[in-house]
C-alpha cells in the first residue's frame, strides 16, 4: 500500500482548493472596481399620452444640418427607455421631476390623470419629485394617485362615476407604484412631509441618494385651495439639511430631482456649451453640498445638459414626453466616489418601427374611451377665436369665455346672487379654437383643461379697481398678466404710468373710467363676480379675489364654457372694445 505524509496530503489540499477556486472564478467574472450606473429622467409629461404633434430640433452630425424631428408619445417613449434600459440591464433607474399630471389632454384627464399613472406603472418609473401641478386638484387628489382609490362623486353627479370617468380598470384603481418624493413639502398639522423627503436606492452594489424637492413659489403658481394646510420650504436650506442624513444612511452620494429650471440659447438638444445657460435653477444647484453630484430639474419645459463650475451635471429633458436623458456615473466601487459622469439626450421618435405594442395598446383604450365624447360637435363658431391679445390685453378667445362665465352665473337659481361681471386669466386658456368652424367638446376641453370650478362671489367697487392693479404688480411678470373681461364691463390704462402703483400713488387705472353697462363703479357698493376657483383663491397674485364674501360654487368652467356654446349654436368673434390702453 502506497503510504502518503501528512505534509504531502495538507499540499494537495491546498492545491485542490486553489483549483477549485480558480474554477469558480471562470464560471463568476470578479467583480469591477468600477461599476456605471445609468439615470435615465424626463419631466413635465403633463399626461400626454398620445403624440403631441410637436417636433424636437436635433443637429445631424453628418451634414451639421438641424432637422426637426416629431416626438412624443408614451408606445414612443417606452421603446426608447426600453432600449437604453437593454443597454446596462440591471443598473438602470428611471426617475422623473415633476409635473407628470396636471393641465392633461383629455385622453388623460378625463379620466382624472388615472390613465398617465396605470402608463408610468407600465414604464416602470421608479422616483419622482412632485412638480407644482401635481397640486391643481388640492393635496387629497395628489395622495389619491399615489395611493389609489376612486375619484369622489361630484355634488352634481357629473364627476366620479365608476367605469365611466374613474377607476376604469373593474372598478378599481390601484394608484402609483412609482413613489413621489417631497422634502420641501410639510403637512402644516403635523410637521412632516407630505411624502418622503429622500430614499436611498442600491443599485449593483452602490447606494444612491435621492431627494425631491419642487420650487418654494408652488403657492404663488397653483390655487391656493390646492396647497391649503401645506408649507413649501426653501429648497437649498432642505435639500442641505438632509445630506447628513443620507450619509448615515449608506448613502455614497446625491440625486436631486428638482421641479424648477432654467433654460438656454442653444438651438438643438445635445448642446454642451449651454449657451446663456440662466434661471432661477441656478441659486438652488449652486448652493448645493458638493455631496449632491446630479441635478435633474424641470418646470421651465427646456431641454440642457449643463455643468457647474463645481462639477455638478445639471439636466433637463424638455416636456410632454417628447425625449429623455440618460445620465451614466463610473463610480469606484470601494469608496462609492463618482470618478466621471456624461449624459446625452435622446428623443422618442414617431417612428412606426419605434412603438411599443402593449403600451400602444393602453393608450388607445382610453382614447377611443374619449372619443365619442370628444368628438361631438357642440357649436359652430362664425369665425376662428384665439389667445392672440392686442396691445391693450384683449383677446377673442379671453372675452368669449368671460362672456361664458357670466352666462354661466347668471342663470336659474342665482337670483339675487347672479354674477354682474366676469374676469379670466389667459394662463388658464391653453389652446386656441382655429381648427375649422365646428366646435367639438374635446376642442373646448384643450381650450379649458384645469377642471376649476366656477365661482361667484362679493366685491366692492374699490376693490375692483385695486384687483385690476394688480395685473402689473409683482409677483406678475414685466409687462403684466391681463385678465379677460365681460362684456359690459370696460375701463383703460394708461401705460405711461410705472408698473406696480397702487391706486392713488399714480395706478395704471383711470378710475373714473371703470364703468359697468356705461355707469361708473361706485367704489362703495358690492358687486356679484364670476371667476374659476384658481382665481377666486388668489391664484397668479390676484390676492383681491381671495377677499371675496358670500362665495358660491357651481359647476365646472368647462360645462359651462360648452353650455354656452350649445346656447349660443353659432359664436361670434366679440369686438375689442372693452380694455382701452392710452396712449
Amino acid at each position: 500500500m502506497l503510504k502518503i505524509s501528512r505534509s504531502w496530503m495538507r499540499v494537495g489540499l491546498v492545491l485542490a482548493s486553489v483549483l477549485l477556486g480558480s474554477c469558480a472564478s471562470l464560471g463568476r467574472p470578479p467583480v469591477e472596481k468600477t461599476v456605471t450606473l445609468s439615470l435615465i429622467g424626463f419631466n413635465d409629461f403633463h399626461g400626454h399620452l398620445l403624440p403631441p404633434g410637436m417636433s424636437v430640433s436635433v443637429k445631424d452630425s453628418e451634414s451639421g444640418k438641424t432637422l426637426k424631428l416629431q416626438a412624443g408619445g408614451m408606445a414612443y417613449l417606452s421603446t426608447l427607455i426600453g432600449a437604453l434600459k437593454a443597454e446596462n440591464p440591471g443598473r438602470t433607474l428611471l426617475v422623473a421631476a415633476g409635473d407628470l399630471v396636471g393641465a392633461s389632454p383629455q385622453v388623460s384627464g378625463m379620466f382624472h390623470d388615472e390613465p398617465t399613472v396605470d402608463a408610468l406603472n407600465q414604464l416602470e418609473l421608479e422616483l419622482s419629485t412632485v412638480g407644482n401641478h401635481e397640486f391643481d386638484k388640492g393635496r387629497d387628489e395628489i395622495l389619491r394617485l399615489q395611493n389609489g382609490g376612486c375619484f369622489p362623486p361630484s355634488v352634481d353627479g357629473m364627476r366620479g362615476l365608476i367605469g365611466q370617468d374613474t377607476c376604469m380598470n373593474n372598478g378599481r384603481f390601484e394608484g402609483a407604484k412609482y413613489r413621489y418624493l417631497s422634502a420641501n413639502v410639510v403637512d402644516q398639522r403635523t410637521g412632516q412631509t407630505l411624502f418622503p423627503p429622500y430614499v436611498v436606492r442600491n443599485i449593483d452594489g452602490v447606494n444612491i441618494g435621492f431627494i425631491g424637492v419642487t420650487l418654494k413659489e408652488t403657492p404663488a403658481v397653483v390655487t391656493p385651495k390646492g396647497i391649503e394646510g401645506l408649507r413649501f420650504e426653501d429648497e437649498v436650506s432642505t435639500i442641505n439639511r438632509l445630506i447628513p442624513e443620507l450619509k448615515k444612511a449608506g448613502a455614497s452620494f446625491v440625486v436631486v430631482l428638482l421641479h424648477q429650471g432654467a433654460a438656454t440659447r442653444a438651438e438643438s438638444i445635445n448642446d454642451l456649451t449651454c449657451p446663456g445657460f440662466d434661471g432661477a435653477a441656478l441659486r438652488i444647484i449652486d448652493a448645493l453640498d458638493s455631496a449632491v453630484e446630479l441635478v435633474m430639474t424641470g418646470h421651465t419645459h427646456q431641454e440642457y445638459i449643463c455643468r457647474r463650475a463645481d462639477g455638478k451635471l445639471v439636466t433637463q429633458a424638455g416636456h410632454y414626453g417628447r425625449m429623455v436623458t440618460r445620465v451614466n456615473l463610473d463610480v469606484d466601487r470601494a469608496s462609492g466616489k463618482v470618478l466621471s459622469k456624461s449624459a446625452k439626450t435622446y428623443v422618442a421618435v414617431n417612428d412606426e418601427h419605434r412603438k411599443d405594442s402593449k403600451m400602444a395598446a393602453l393608450v388607445q383604450r382610453y382614447a377611443q374611451l374619449t372619443e365619442q365624447r370628444a368628438g361631438v360637435v357642440v357649436a359652430q363658431m362664425a369665425a376662428p377665436l384665439d389667445r392672440q391679445k392686442n396691445s391693450a390685453g384683449e383677446s377673442s378667445l379671453g372675452n368669449v369665455i368671460a362672456d361664458a362665465y357670466l352666462f354661466g352665473t347668471t342663470g336659474e337659481g342665482y337670483g339675487n346672487k347672479a354674477a354682474q361681471m366676469a374676469f379670466v386669466n389667459h394662463g388658464g386658456i391653453r389652446a386656441d379654437l382655429n381648427q375649422g368652424l365646428n366646435v367639438t367638446y374635446g376642442q373646448l376641453y384643450q381650450v379649458h383643461p384645469f377642471s376649476n370650478t366656477l365661482i361667484t362671489l362679493e366685491l366692492s367697487g374699490a376693490q375692483i379697481l385695486r384687483l385690476l392693479e394688480q395685473q402689473w404688480e409683482q409677483p406678475q411678470p414685466k409687462g403684466g398678466r391681463m385678465l379677460a373681461i365681460s362684456a359690459g364691463l370696460s375701463y383703460l390704462w394708461n401705460a405711461d404710468k410705472p408698473e406696480g402703483e397702487a391706486p392713488g400713488r399714480g395706478g395704471r387705472i383711470v378710475a373714473e373710467s371703470l364703468r359697468l353697462e356705461g355707469k361708473p363703479l361706485n367704489p362703495k357698493q358690492i358687486y356679484r363676480v364670476a371667476v374659476n376657483s384658481y382665481l377666486a383663491s388668489g391664484g397668479d397674485g390676484f390676492k383681491v379675489f381671495a377677499q371675496g364674501r358670500q362665495i358660491q360654487e357651481s359647476e365646472l368652467d368647462l360645462e359651462v364654457l360648452t353650455a354656452y356654446f350649445r346656447e349660443k349654436k353659432t359664436v361670434g368673434a366679440p369686438s375689442l372694445n372693452r380694455i382701452t390702453r392710452i396712449p
